[in-house]
């Protein structure tokens, strides 16, 4: 287990970008095949695209209170002494990483703002407390949590599609979440990833004490840039995520948006 977790981590690592390359990616490609499959030219496939940014400014907004509220929330005074006393009664390293998960996991479940920012915090109290605690995994651990925002109450999806006038209420209509996230396969499905995933975590913890990297106590009084080692790496990942070339063919594409887009106007 423990060869097979480093073996994905280092191709991981080497290999997959940021989410925001494939957003890019993504875009590109849907452009393309607008162009080639569905015989668009550029303006009206730029024009499309460029209007289609408006139809999102609901769930824009739904996303932006979810993550502002549950980071408040997460780290408000009140979360944080009870953060500190369920890190108090840890001892082991195995327990950390089953506490950081369920309390990501349970976060996320309730609110994926919420969650993502208190199991970090809650991961990275336990790696201080505890001795012997794997650092990355700590942290990987707290963030699997996040599995469950798909099943919880703040579930993008769910809560899109039960919102009158979403963009596909014409093909799908109006679904409430009675029949999304409190319908029982989904409930039951919730329970079983909250069961076993910090199981499953801990089994990943290394066995052998040279391959557990310990967190850096001065990590929490300087911004010394952590990630620094790996973003100096030369890897296909850091070459896709410091391309120069996809932020600037994104960019000029918007930018010709705005032209027509006024240009209409005018003429």
């Amino acid at each position: 287990m423990e060869k097979l977790t480093n073996f994905f981590t280092n191709l991981m690592r080497k290999y997959l970008p940021d989410p925001f390359v494939f957003a890019i990616g993504l875009t590109l490609l849907t452009m393309i095949l607008s162009i080639v499959v569905e015989g668009q030219g550029f303006k009206e496939m730029t024009l499309n695209w460029g209007n289609g940014f408006w139809d999102l400014l609901a769930f824009t907004a739904q996303m932006a209170v979810i993550l502002a509220a549950g980071y408040v929330l997460a780290t408000s005074p009140l979360i944080d002494k009870l953060l500190n006393k369920i890190a108090s009664k840890v001892r082991t390293p195995k327990a950390a990483i089953i506490v950081a998960t369920l309390v990501g996991g349970i976060g996320c479940y309730l609110n994926w703002g919420f969650g993502l920012v208190i199991g970090s915090v809650m991961a990275k109290k336990l790696a201080v407390k505890v001795k012997g605690v794997h650092y990355p995994l700590i942290i990987a651990s707290a963030y699997s949590g996040f599995t469950l925002y798909g099943l919880g109450l703040s579930a993008s999806i769910p809560v899109l599609i039960s919102t009158p006038g979403h963009p596909m209420e014409k093909t799908m209509g109006v679904i409430p979440l009675s029949e999304t996230i409190f319908s029982p396969p989904v409930i039951m499905t919730s329970i079983v990833l909250i069961i076993t995933l910090p199981m499953l975590n801990a089994m990943l913890h290394p066995k052998r004490k040279e391959n557990i990297i310990e967190i850096n106590p001065s990590a929490f009084s300087e911004e010394t840039g952590a990630a620094t080692e790996f973003l100096e790496e030369n890897t296909l990942a850091n070459k896709l995520n410091n391309s120069r070339l996809l932020s600037f063919i994104i960019g000029i594409i918007g930018i010709i948006y705005v032209c027509i887009y006024f240009m209409m106007g005018i003429l």
